[in-house]
Parts: C-alpha cells; structure tokens; sequence
C-alpha cells in the first residue's frame, strides 16, 4: 500500500500556478510546475464552488447536495457539523490500517465533541477548525482556532488549545508539526497525511523574506506562494529522509477557484469563486509518484474528475472496500455519488473517461444550478446572484426551486472561457441536459441554511476560543457513539 500524500490549497485560482498558462503567467511556482509535468495534471479537476461543500465532498464521496450543505461554508459559533451518520475518508482508511493524521484546516463543524476531526478518523489532527485564521495571531472574529487533537481507542480523544504558538507564522508550524509525524512514524505501516493548506487563503500575508516584488498585491500572493512551496519541499525532504518518498502518491488540488480580488487571479477563466462558471469550479489539480508501480499515468487527461472521487479512489488505493468490511464487519455507504478513478488515473487502465458527468450544484436560494455532461455545461438561472439564505431555514429542492428562465449551455473543451452561449442553437441537448437536473432534484435532501449562533460559552479565558458546545472541563467523550442519542 503506498503512502498517501493529500494536499488541499485554499483558493488557489487557475492562474496562481505556473503551468496552467504558462505563456500568460505572472506567478512563479517551479516545484508545483515541476511536479505536475513529471506526475498527471488533470486538466478537468471540479469542485463545489467554495470551502466547506468541498471539503464535506471530499470525507464523505458524496455531492454537497446531498448532504444538504451546499449553499455557504460553515461559521463560527453555529451549531454546524457535518452529520455524524456519514463515514468518512480518514474512518475507512485507518481501517484498512493507516496511520491518519490532518495537519491544516477542518471547517466541516465542531458543534460537539463528535465533530471533531479526531472523532471522525483522525488519529490527530493540528491545526484550525474554521475557515479562515490570521497567519500571525491565529484568530478569528476574537477568537483564537489553533489546536491539537488525538485519539486512540485505548486513551480516547485528547484535546488541547495551543495559545502559547501565537506570534509564530502559521506555516513554520504546520512544518514542525509535518516533520514531528514523518519522524516518529514507522515506515512499515501505510501513511495517510491530509494537509488541506491555509495558503493561499486570505488574509493575504507572507514574511518578507519571500517577497521578490512590493509594487502590487500580486507581489504579495507570490509571496504567499514561495512560502507554500518551501514548506511543501520541506515536507518532501521529511517524505524522503524517512524513506518514505519513493512509495508515496502525491495528490494536489485546490478546494475552488480564487475569489476576484486583486491579490487573486482564475486567469481567462469567467467567474470566481462562488460562481459556477469554470473560475469558481474548475481547479488546478494534479497527481505524482516517483514510483511507476504507483502511477504509471503521465502527462495530462481531460476526463472529469470531481472532488468527491477521492473518496473512493482513495479507499480503492488503500486497500478497498472488502478489506474494509473484513476489519469491520460494517456495510459500505450507500448511493455514493463518488466515482473510483484509481485504475484510470493511476495506470490510465480503463477503455473510457470513468466520469461522464457532473452535478456541480443545486441552490434553491440563489436559484441557481450547474450540470457538465459529455462536454457539455449548462447553466441554469442568474449566476451572479448575491442573495443568501435566513438562518436556521429548510429550502427544499423542487423544481420551482431553480430559475429557468435563465439557461447557459457551453461547449466547455472548445470554449473553455465560456464565451459563446450555445443554448438558444441547440435545444436537444439543453432539454437532455435539464431533464438530468430535474432527476437530481427529485432525490435530494433539502438545503439547511446556517444554524444559529450560540452565546459564548467560555468568555472567562485569557484569551477566548472555540470549543464544541458540549464542553466541560471534566468530561471528554471516549467515543462519537456516544453522541447516538442526539442524532435526529
């Protein structure tokens, strides 16, 4: 079983990368340009159009509709988690005997103990829990999220608050923290090291020592590049010092296109993130092994691959399902929406794209909705739409839960900037189109807008943070199991 390497950036458009275009870049990135000319680039890599629907996408092989949390990214001091009832990633990985461990950014919920990364398949996890934390003071709306977390079945979950690392780059932690892991960690047993990045996520900062320019804001997001790229070669070297490197498959993305910001760029992409146009959905992504038994696949492909495939190309890689339910006795998810890609992205061992379509998104709030099939893209209602939903409220999908009045249809391989709307010339293919939405439509689970916020329930801290809502300073679960009775 190889080592598995998955690294997750934050907001990394399609042009914050060297060899999307290389003929139009204006960032510098030659290890990740390096890397993705020697492994697989895939040029067709999707996601949800912004954090926490990716990231759910992702642990549970299942689109963000399904489970009813596409619409926004979880917040702070809400009552949001990603339901419990679903297995996730790291849970079935470790069973097929990995060592787990997340070093980076959660934002799936920490409403209680139960949502914890370490409660979910983790055997740690250091880092952040919601989106976003400065670089430095490692806080958000006045809170400090920066943590560490264990678990084992004979000591339970250990949780800790780690103040005393305020004023360190964040990045030189998560670093030390990577290298503690590849150190202590026994070759002979099969590692799994999620590191979703807090680069190139805002607010946009770097230490001065990796500025090569201070004339614009992009000066400063290749900063924050050249910093992300030391770290990464860093934890290479880790990968290799340990002998490690030569059985490890790297697997790099970003969780969706760059927001329109000065700092940012999707280069011709149209949109950004939280759009459905190709600059909100469509990602860099690409996959390496220095080892041919592991990936054999070179070059580039245009097949489809969406978030939610990790999930099962994963699981495949580790070991399967059946060696799964062996070390378990526990049944297989059921209705994944996730496709296993491992042989053809791996060993390009399959007559066929294994993904023909994709579901991007169902929003009864904005009304809107995205659907590629057999290179195909349609668009349905105001894409621009900048209305949210009220809180703690059910929307449910239905057909009048989408604008169609408002229909996009684009050839996405010949016009990949989504230039030329096509809709109006082909009304065969928008009708086979929309009748595949409608289905989805019929079969998903209503959209639940953010739950409300929570009164503070530690303001006697030094320094104020986040904890679950079930917190008390004599109680710490010995098991998410523990939390059946709470589940609806």
């Amino acid at each position: 079983k190889p080592h598995i390497l998955y690294v997750v950036m934050d907001d990394q458009g399609y042009g914050d990368v060297g060899y999307t275009y290389p003929d139009l870049a204006d960032m510098r990135t030659p290890l990740l340009d390096k890397l993705a000319s020697e492994g697989l680039i895939m040029n067709r890599h999707y996601s949800a159009w912004m954090c926490t629907p990716t990231r759910a996408s992702i642990m549970t092989g299942r689109y963000p509709i399904t489970l009813g949390i596409q619409h926004d990214v979880f917040q702070p001091n809400t009552e949001e988690c990603l339901n419990e009832k679903e297995l996730l990633l790291p849970e079935v990985i470790r069973h097929n005997g990995y060592a787990t461990h997340l070093v980076g950014k959660w934002h799936l919920g920490y409403a209680r103990w139960s949502c914890f990364p370490c409660m979910r398949g983790f055997d740690t996890a250091y880092g952040y829990i919601n989106g976003e934390i400065g670089y430095i003071d490692h806080m958000i709306s006045g809170y400090y999220d920066f943590y560490e977390c264990s678990y084992s079945d004979e000591e339970g979950l250990n949780w800790d608050i780690l103040t005393e690392d305020k004023g360190v780059y964040s990045l030189y932690l998560y670093n030390k923290r990577v290298r503690h892991i590849v150190e202590e960690h026994d070759p002979d047993t099969p590692l799994f090291l999620y590191l979703p990045m807090q680069s190139v996520h805002s607010d946009y900062f770097a230490p001065s020592k990796y500025y090569d320019c201070t004339d614009s804001k992009r000066c400063t997001m290749q900063a924050m590049l050249n910093a992300a790229e030391e770290m990464l070669t860093d934890v290479i070297q880790y990968f290799k010092d340990a002998g490690l490197w030569e059985n490890t498959l790297l697997v790099y993305h970003s969780d969706n296109g760059a927001p329109k910001r000065e700092y940012t760029s999707n280069g011709p992409l149209r949109g950004s993130k939280s759009h459905l146009w190709e600059g909100g959905v469509r990602t860099v992504g690409f996959l390496y092994s220095e080892n041919e038994e592991i990936l054999s696949h070179r070059g580039y492909t245009n097949c489809l691959v969406h978030v939610s495939d990790w999930y099962s190309t994963l699981v495949a890689i580790s070991g399967g399902w059946e060696a799964y339910s062996e070390n378990t006795g526990l049944e297989i998810p059921a209705e994944l929406d996730s496709i296993d890609q491992s042989r053809y992205l791996l060993f390009n061992d399959t007559d066929t794209c294994p993904r023909t379509e994709i579901m991007l998104h169902i929003d009864p709030v904005k009304r809107v909705a995205g659907y590629l099939k057999d290179g195909y893209k349609l668009l349905i209602g105001p894409q621009d739409s900048t209305v949210t939903c009220e809180d703690d409220t059910f929307y449910p999908l239905n057909i009048s839960s989408i604008d169609f009045s408002i229909i996009e249809l684009f050839d996405i391989y010949k016009d990949p900037n989504e230039a030329d709307n096509i809709a109006d010339g082909n009304p065969d293919i928008v009708a086979d189109l929309r009748r595949d939405v409608t289905e989805y439509l019929s079969h998903q689970n209503p959209l639940q807008c953010q739950l409300p916020t929570l009164d503070d329930s530690y303001p006697d801290e030094e320094v104020p943070y986040y904890l679950p809502w079930d917190f008390t300073r004599e109680f710490l679960p010995a098991s998410a199991y523990e939390y059946d009775t709470l589940l609806p």
